[in-house]
């Protein structure tokens, strides 16, 4: 199922409006100029110093070509030649993906996932590697089954894989981005850095399958702003690459 243009819009914006909301002061021009070298084809002249960058350019693959999850894996798989992108990053876009298509279901998505990157090989720099990937989203799958804790699911032989981590805040209150996004921001892991890369995953992954940011009454009007051009602009050069007739 393809989503209309108008609700494609509204996921493109949703997606960069929360990651603003939650990055960084002054991330915008930086979140753009990202989103500008997918769009125009340029990841291999960019320098991605940190798994911020890498995380925003995966989620910017991830949309853009949404509608074709065999060039999403292309696109991944390239970004791994030339940065620390591995498994991880290819299991985020997939759900940014399907989620712009309208067609990511939050119980089966992880089984999903885990029964087609199981029959494939060189998804990772290394098959231990995703191995582990999918042993740790089965294991955020059973947490969110179970009900557990964000403390109990990152306890010793918890979660400890990012992209694990932020499925688990998303399935476990998938219609609720106010709460996703609080959890996720205070997830009990010791690294700041991996800390806001689970909070923008995991809120990224949630507006563009909602497709909206709820309550905006009291936010930031200036992040708005830059949010909504981030996304009409995906937007708009996404309808020219499919040639679909804009409709505003």
């Amino acid at each position: 199922m393809l989503t209309t243009q108008r609700s494609l819009k509204s996921r493109f914006r949703a997606i960069f409006t929360s990651i603003l909301l939650i990055a960084p002061p002054n991330f915008a021009c930086h979140i753009k100029a990202l989103t500008n070298s997918v769009i125009n084809d340029e990841l291999r002249n960019l320098e991605l110093i940190n798994e911020i960058d890498i995380t925003i350019v995966t989620i910017a693959i991830g949309a853009y070509w949404h509608q074709d999850l065999q060039e999403v894996r292309s696109r991944i798989l390239g970004l791994q030649s030339h940065s620390n992108a591995d498994i991880q990053e290819l299991v985020l876009a997939y759900a940014i993906a399907l989620a712009c298509q309208n067609e990511l279901k939050p119980q089966s998505f992880i089984n999903q996932v885990c029964h087609d990157f199981n029959k494939r090989r060189a998804l990772s720099r290394d098959l231990k590697s995703q191995q582990k990937c999918l042993e740790q989203l089965q294991l955020a799958h059973e947490f969110v089954n179970q009900g557990a804790s964000a403390i109990t699911a990152h306890s010793a032989n918890g979660l400890s894989d990012a992209i694990a981590s932020s499925l688990y805040y998303f399935l476990s209150t998938p219609h609720s981005l106010h709460l996703i996004t609080e959890r996720a921001q205070s997830c009990p892991q010791s690294n700041n850095l991996n800390n806001l890369q689970i909070a923008l995953q995991a809120v990224a992954i949630a507006s563009a399958y909602l497709g909206e940011i709820g309550n905006i009454a009291n936010q930031n009007q200036d992040i708005l702003t830059k949010g909504a051009i981030i996304g009409d602009q995906l937007w708009a050069e996404w309808s020219g690459v499919f040639d679909v007739k804009l409709d505003n």
